[in-house]
């Protein structure tokens, strides 16, 4: 009986740690989609609505995580089988809603390129009639460095008539000297390096909670057991059994 209520202990307090790991990361993935949903939100022109949603859901994940974890946490501490078992099947179906959405992020890092391409030129034809598409070129231009989708020419192409906007210049002292790159390589990059991270990132995680998920299942299988043989002893199921008295008797003196 001894040797059970030691293992269950060491289980015990192995997931405790790794609940409150878990906490931590959740809180790490809450602020990174934070981040991450303002990043795009600078950039809502360029890229299709799949990857602001996709930051909304890191974000509403993480915090239900949060508070399922805390959940856990509880059930774990009192040792209360039904809890135990209620935070592992929930996990459960948050861990199938975060490989749909690690699925969905590598599919959105794979046409990183091809919505670049397509948005961009619908932006840049645009941008002399709409003020809210030519802001959002002009910031591009300005944050990257850069002039164009793949470089300065494409505006002789879109709009022959009209001069570089000065967001294109490097220099206007003796006339606009444009960026020579253009800014569909620095936004893929900055596009895709964000939307790969939302992918491993959410893998990582995942590995991470199946672990907080499998030792949450042996605990409650051997709580489970370990309370049925409290039971079967004639004692009591509680979380903390009484330890041995030290001494009988009263001391005299």
């Amino acid at each position: 009986m001894r040797s059970s209520r030691k293992a269950l202990n060491m289980i015990k307090y192995l997931i405790l740690m790794l609940t409150f790991m878990c906490v931590v990361i959740e809180i790490i993935q809450i602020v990174v989609g934070a981040v991450l949903h303002r990043l795009f939100a600078t950039y809502t022109v360029f890229i299709d609505n799949d990857f602001v949603r996709a930051t909304h859901f890191l974000i509403a994940v993480g915090i239900v995580l949060v508070f399922l974890s805390i959940f856990g946490f509880a059930g774990i501490i009192f040792e209360n089988v039904i809890m135990i078992f209620l935070y592992a099947g929930m996990f459960g179906l948050m861990v199938i809603l975060e490989i749909i959405l690690a699925s969905a992020a590598f599919s959105m890092y794979t046409r990183v390129d091809s919505m670049l391409t397509r948005r961009m030129s619908i932006v840049i034809q645009q941008f002399f009639s709409d003020s809210f598409m030519r802001a959002s070129f002009n910031h591009m231009q300005n944050e990257m460095n850069c002039c164009g989708i793949q470089s300065y020419a494409d505006w002789a192409n879109f709009h022959p008539e009209r001069d570089l906007p000065n967001s294109c210049c490097r220099r206007v002292d003796d006339g606009c000297m444009p960026h020579e790159r253009g800014c569909h390589a620095p936004m893929s990059d900055f596009i895709g390096s964000r939307t790969h991270m939302i992918a491993t990132g959410t893998v990582i995680i995942i590995v991470f909670q199946v672990i907080c998920i499998v030792t949450a299942i042996i605990m409650g299988a051997r709580l489970s057991k370990y309370k049925q043989q409290l039971r079967a002893a004639g004692m009591s199921p509680g979380p903390v059994t009484a330890p041995e008295p030290i001494m009988t008797e009263k001391p005299k003196y």
